[in-house]
């Protein structure tokens, strides 16, 4: 979900109006490296070994293989298997070594393997699937014997993908729920569709020339109906399948199954195989299986010279230059290079391994310290900070159990009518419309006669938001999918739609774990063209009538005695092949992060659209902008960054501008002071004092030190 004129991105001013919602749950996290070879079992090994020294090497694999038959639990751990079961007969390894590199105190060995169980009655079941580099000893006899050097490749991510659907699959059989759970105890009113219907959705990054799986996703609803669920699934038979490869990502879905390797194996192929970026897969629940939607491929701003120099290198490695310590050494500092921290970090002991010395203990140490920025393990500390966060106090789910205790001992029209916007926030039509005909049943019959004038006034307002509400129903698409923080409306059998849920997901995911903010539920509106979304959003406002506008926020304020009230907001949205759609939502949804945690409090429009820039990636182009306008002596004032009147060029370096004071102030104070000013602003201080307070400097004195220090 993400938020002008044309300003690099086509981002917008997001006018007010409306608020709404739809939840994503976040799962799991896993993560894969490309081996380095792909031999067949029988090619002969790549080595500088003598004959004797092969045979030699060969023998004490052998010995590991036997003892993996025998059950040993060290060479069952050598393979990542924690305990075989006991219905398993045998173990069966295929081994095979595919590199041998020898030095004067040992060797560097890789091995691929397939370790599997057989059942007395013939079953097999892979417990164990890899590549693994070993550091072997040099004996004094000339034999060579096992070391603590071992380095195993992470899971293969198509594994760990596949792994994963088949956990959602058995999850919906045993219909268990996992993830956040806000809207489970919500059920849904006759005739509306329960939460039975299901997409999964499956992240992976790509960087460096390898994939990694990096989180799962479940979102309630469905894209295909159930004629072209089942129409689909009469059609998945091999012949279909082999050929969607080459189409588009609205191409037949491919072969019905749960765990849906076959599928996601071709998506993957499909996608680009020479550039960095993130892959969204969508699957839809089938009758048998997973029925393959599509994937959404979102570009990164890598450079792309390392990532052909890592390529490159893959290719080099998987033959000869695996026998060079330098090799190992240079690969390393590419991958470095590119983020693969955790890879880095094993070429570079591969290499010292090889030859001592050749690189410093310093860079090894630094080496192993940047292993935790490594994309996989973000991956993980990410989600555990998502799963920490939750979902903020006033979460519809939430707001409608509690309002719903209250109004059985208390009820009140007050009470249904705030019950019954909640439930219109989650799309929960026909209990909106409920407790809307009960409130006002209830209003017809004296219920406020006696009510002190501010719960009148109130009642009559929220009656006449719910009515409007209830009105708008007819405008927009009818097609509903929820997640944990979202509710999206489409139209049905829109597949153009995966991308609105792939960049949803994306910003969301940066809104939690960049930033740390718990968020309530926000009601997005997908459109299928620019003229259906101006025909909806101009009724709010005029800028929706902009060609420039690819996407809108409208959020209906209400001003009160204690302050501006978020009576709901919405995110309009629709493809424009001329924006990068993937920013566009994030920045949007960066704005509905910050109205939450302002609580619709007035922010310095500078301060809002820099945090939203921030959100977005970065406005694109900013630092370069910014720096040229340092040099040539031509940065806006602080002044006129408050002002905000800003067009044409102007503009380009306002947001760009904005966007690098919110680095500095995370760079000098943290990205919590960011937070901290918001939550002040929501609590009624006023934007001079909040940042004086938390920064110890005023606006200008922000600008002051921005210009000197902040700008690199």
């Amino acid at each position: 979900m993400n938020f002008g004129v044309l300003l690099d991105k086509m981002h917008h001013p997001c006018p007010t109006r409306i608020r709404c919602g739809l939840l994503i749950c976040l799962l799991t996290v896993l993560a894969f490296r490309q081996p380095l070879n792909a031999q067949s079992p029988n090619a002969q090994p790549i080595t500088d070994a003598t004959p004797t020294e092969r045979r030699t090497i060969q023998a004490l694999f052998d010995r590991l293989d036997q003892a993996l038959v025998a059950r040993d639990p060290a060479a069952l751990q050598f393979f990542g298997i924690a305990a075989v079961s006991p219905r398993f007969v045998t173990i069966e390894p295929q081994t095979h070594l595919s590199h041998i590199a020898v030095s004067p105190a040992g060797a560097l060995v890789r091995q691929t393997y397939r370790v599997a169980g057989r059942a007395d009655d013939g079953a097999t079941q892979t417990l164990a699937q890899g590549a693994h580099d070993f550091g072997l000893a040099r004996l004094p006899d000339g034999g060579f014997a096992f070391t603590a050097q071992r380095w195993a490749d992470p899971p293969d991510a198509l594994a760990a993908l596949s792994a994963a659907a088949r956990e959602e699959w058995d999850a919906t059989q045993n219909r268990v729920v996992s993830g956040p759970t806000a809207l489970a105890s919500l059920e849904a009113a006759p005739g509306e569709d329960d939460a039975r219907p299901l997409l999964l959705h499956l992240v992976a990054e790509r960087r460096g020339g390898r994939w990694i799986a990096l989180r799962r996703a479940r979102w309630e609803g469905r894209i295909l109906d159930e004629t072209a669920l089942r129409a689909a699934e009469e059609r998945n038979d091999a012949n279909d399948f082999e050929s969607t490869l080459a189409t588009s990502a609205a191409a037949m879905p491919a072969a019905t199954t749960p765990d849906a390797t076959a599928w996601l194996r071709g998506e993957m192929a499909r996608l680009p195989q020479d550039a960095a970026g993130q892959a969204h897969f969508f699957l839809q629940h089938g009758q048998s299986g997973w029925v393959g939607l599509g994937a959404v491929w979102n570009p990164a701003e890598a450079q792309e010279e390392n990532e052909t120099i890592v390529a490159r290198w893959r290719e080099q490695m998987a033959g000869n230059s695996y026998l060079s310590a330098a090799a190992h050494r240079d690969f390393g500092f590419q991958l470095r290079a590119v983020g693969l921290f955790a890879e880095a970090s094993d070429q570079l002991e591969m290499a010292d391994y090889l030859q001592p010395g050749l690189v410093s203990e310093a860079q090894l140490r630094h080496a192993r310290t940047q292993r935790a920025y490594d994309p996989a393990a973000q991956a993980v500390v990410q989600l555990q900070k998502e799963a920490r966060i939750g979902l903020d106090v006033e979460h519809p789910a939430y707001l409608i159990e509690t309002l719903s205790r209250e109004y059985q001992t208390q009820p009140t029209p007050l009470r249904a009518l705030r019950i019954g916007i909640e439930y219109s926030k989650l799309a929960r039509s026909q209990q909106a419309a409920s407790w809307l005909a009960r409130a006002e049943r209830m209003m017809q019959s004296g219920a406020l006669a006696n009510a002190p004038a501010n719960d009148v006034a109130w009642a009559n307002v929220l009656d006449g938001h719910l009515r409007e509400r209830q009105r708008l129903l007819s405008w927009k698409p009818s097609n509903i999918i929820r997640s944990a923080l979202f509710t999206v409306r489409c139209y049905p059998d829109d597949r153009s739609v995966l991308t609105l849920l792939a960049a949803l997901e994306s910003a969301q995911h940066t809104v939690y774990a960049d930033f740390g903010i718990p968020m309530g539920n926000t009601e997005v509106v997908f459109w299928r063209s620019q003229s259906e979304f101006q025909r909806y959003t101009v009724q709010f406002s005029a800028t929706a009538s902009s060609e420039l506008v690819a996407a809108m926020t409208l959020t209906k304020l209400l001003t009160t005695r204690s302050g501006p009230l978020v009576l709901s907001e919405e995110i309009n949205a629709f493809l424009d092949p001329r924006a990068d759609f993937f920013g566009t939502i994030a920045h949007e949804y960066g704005h509905v992060a910050v109205r939450h945690l302002s609580r619709g409090r007035q922010v310095p429009v500078w301060f809002n659209e820099g945090i939203a820039a921030s959100v977005e990636g970065g406005y694109e182009g900013y630092l370069p902008r910014v720096r040229e306008a340092a040099r040539q002596r031509r940065l806006l004032t602080m002044p006129e960054m408050m002002r905000w009147n800003v067009d044409g060029e102007r503009a380009f370096l306002a947001y760009s501008q904005a966007n690098s004071m919110i680095d500095y102030i995370v760079a000098r104070w943290g990205k919590e002071a960011v937070l901290e000013i918001l939550r002040q602003i929501g609590r009624d201080t006023p934007p001079h004092q909040a940042f004086t307070q938390v920064l110890g400097v005023s606006q200008q004195g922000l600008w002051n030190a921005w210009r000197q220090e902040g700008i690199r």
